[in-house]
């Protein structure tokens, strides 16, 4: 097996649910660090959800953020793992509002 770390996805979030990461075929990922940030003047509510392969989205967690404030989505010490085609899905309350990263550990 090959082991593959780094940033996984980085971005902005939309209004509607968006998938952000994918995991890829034939792979797990375990997502080590998840974090949010508000560039707005408005205060953002953001939503995190997980959608397993074939399934339905389900929401994670949900953060309201003021301008210039950041939230870690993981707990620390925890971190999700994701096999193919599960999908971590976002949606915020302004477009372009708020910036993402996700790390983590993919294992193809």
């Amino acid at each position: 097996m090959a082991f593959t770390a780094g940033t996984l996805a980085d971005g902005q979030a939309a209004t509607s649910l968006t998938t952000v990461y994918t995991c890829p075929a034939l792979s797990v990922a375990y997502i080590k660090s998840f974090s949010i940030y508000n560039t707005n003047a408005a205060t953002q509510t953001v939503g995190v959800h997980i959608k397993r392969s074939g399934g339905t989205a389900r929401q994670y967690r949900q953060f309201s953020l003021a301008e210039d404030e950041s939230a870690d989505v993981l707990t620390p010490g925890t971190s999700i793992q994701l096999s193919a085609g599960d999908v971590i899905q976002v949606i915020t309350t302004t477009a372009t509002a708020l910036d993402y990263m996700i790390t983590g550990v993919v294992e193809a």
